[in-house]
């Protein structure tokens, strides 16, 4: 897994590539509670290159969605393939994530 942070204005915005399962969730953990403690309000998950993720990549995902709620942020996630959004809908996560089809749409609803 390989992540890529950029910034746009005061969205950071997390780009993945690869898996996000058992041995590459606690790095995603750890750069996405580092955003968090350093005050990040709003963080962009793309999923464009994501191929799969497990239980461990959905509870740090879960996770960093908690603190960010604790912070009084948002964290949304953008282009999950279809397999990925099965998970999600299967686990019922799709209810409780804001996720949409581009970054686009997610940036401009964030920049609301």
């Amino acid at each position: 897994m390989h992540i890529q942070i950029k910034e746009q204005g005061d969205i950071v915005i997390f780009q993945i590539e690869g898996e996000i399962d058992l041995y590459n969730s606690p790095g995603l953990r750890q750069q996405l509670t580092s955003r968090i403690n350093k005050g990040s309000k709003k963080i962009l998950v793309d999923f464009s290159n994501v191929k799969y993720i497990d239980s461990s990549g959905l509870a740090t995902l879960i996770e960093g969605l908690q603190k960010m709620n604790r912070q009084k942020g948002r964290m949304m996630l953008c282009c999950l393939n279809q397999s990925i959004m099965d998970i999600f809908e299967v686990a019922r996560l799709d209810d409780v994530f804001n996720i949409y089809n581009t970054a686009e749409e997610a940036l401009d609803d964030m920049a609301k």
